[in-house]
C-alpha cells in the first residue's frame, strides 16, 4: 500500500488562522456603527482569541474630522490647576467623548510635545515616540490626522497644528509594526486612521499585550491605514455621554481590579471630541 503524504502541519496552522479569523468575524459581523452625532459614530467589537485578561469587548468610537473637533486638555491650563479623573473631564468639558492623552512623567509633566488651543504645554519632544495625534491646522489641511513623524516631523517651535499629543507608533502604512514586543497585558488606548481619512478611537475593556493588539486592528474589518498607541494600563479609559446613550471604560493593568464605582485614576492631559 502506497500511503499519500498529506501535510497535515500545514493543514492545522491553517485550520488555526481560519478559528482566529472566525472569532474576529463572530465579534465584528454582527456590530454595526451606530451614530451618536453627525460625523461620529460608536460600535463595540470582541478581540478573541487576543484578549488575555478579563472582558474582550473593545469600544470604538469613529471620527469625521471636518465634522467633530478634537480639543487638547491639560490640568495647568484649568483655572483651578486640578487633576481631574476622566470622568471629571467629561463632566467639565461637556465633550462628547473624552480618552486620555500619551503618557506623562511622575510630576504629571507630559511626557513629549503637547499643545492645547495653540499654546505649547510642552514643548520636550520625545526622541523615542514617533507619532502625532494633531488637529486644526493653522494652515489649512485635513482637521485632524495621525501622523508618522519618521515621515512628517514636527517643529515643536511652530507645529502649525492647534492641538497636538504626541505618543508612538503602534503600526504605519507599511503594516509595520513599530513597538518592541512584550509580554506586558494591559488596557489599551489608540487612535488609528482609517482609508476615508476618518479617526477611531479605540479602548480595550480588557487586557491585550501591544503586538497582539495591533494584529488584531490590522486583521479586522475597520480598513485602518496606521495607528498610534497612547497611554496603557489604568490610564486606558474613554467616556462617551449624548442624550440617552452614555459608555465608559476604565483602565487597569495585567488584571488588577478597576477602581469602583468608576474611573478615580488622575489624568493630567486628555482629549476631547465635540462639535466643530
Amino acid at each position: 500500500m502506497t500511503l499519500s503524504r498529506f501535510p497535515m502541519g500545514r493543514v492545522t496552522a491553517l485550520a488555526a488562522v481560519m478559528v482566529a479569523g472566525l472569532f474576529m468575524l463572530r465579534g465584528t459581523g454582527r456590530s454595526h456603527f451606530r451614530t451618536l452625532r453627525p460625523g461620529v459614530e460608536f460600535m463595540t467589537l470582541r478581540g478573541e482569541p487576543y484578549c488575555r485578561q478579563g472582558s474582550s469587548q473593545i469600544a470604538i468610537l469613529r471620527i469625521d474630522p471636518a465634522r467633530a473637533a478634537l480639543r487638547v486638555h491639560h490640568y495647568t491650563q484649568e483655572s483651578d490647576r486640578k487633576l481631574l479623573s476622566i470622568v471629571e473631564w467629561q463632566s467639565r468639558t461637556r465633550a462628547l467623548a473624552v480618552f486620555n492623552a500619551g503618557r506623562y512623567y511622575p510630576d504629571y509633566s507630559y511626557m513629549g510635545l503637547l499643545v492645547s488651543r495653540g499654546r505649547v504645554v510642552s514643548s520636550r519632544v520625545h526622541p523615542g515616540y514617533k507619532a502625532a495625534l494633531v488637529a486644526s491646522p493653522l494652515h489649512g489641511g485635513p482637521a485632524a490626522h495621525v501622523l508618522d513623524l519618521d515621515r512628517q516631523p514636527l517643529d515643536p517651535s511652530a507645529p502649525q497644528w492647534r492641538e497636538v499629543a504626541q505618543s508612538f507608533m503602534l503600526f504605519d502604512r507599511a503594516r509595520n509594526l513599530r513597538t518592541r514586543k512584550s509580554s506586558q497585558v494591559a488596557n489599551r488606548t489608540v487612535v488609528a486612521e482609517d482609508r476615508e481619512g476618518r479617526l477611531l478611537v479605540i479602548t480595550s475593556e480588557g487586557g491585550y499585550t501591544l503586538q497582539d493588539f495591533a494584529q488584531l486592528l490590522m486583521e479586522s474589518p475597520l480598513e485602518l491605514t496606521h495607528a498610534m498607541s497612547m497611554d496603557g494600563g489604568s490610564e486606558a479609559e474613554l467616556c462617551v455621554a449624548t442624550g440617552n446613550f452614555h459608555y465608559a471604560s476604565f483602565g487597569r493593568w495585567d488584571g488588577a481590579e478597576a477602581l469602583a464605582p468608576g474611573a478615580q485614576v488622575p489624568l493630567p492631559a486628555v482629549i476631547s471630541v465635540g462639535e466643530e
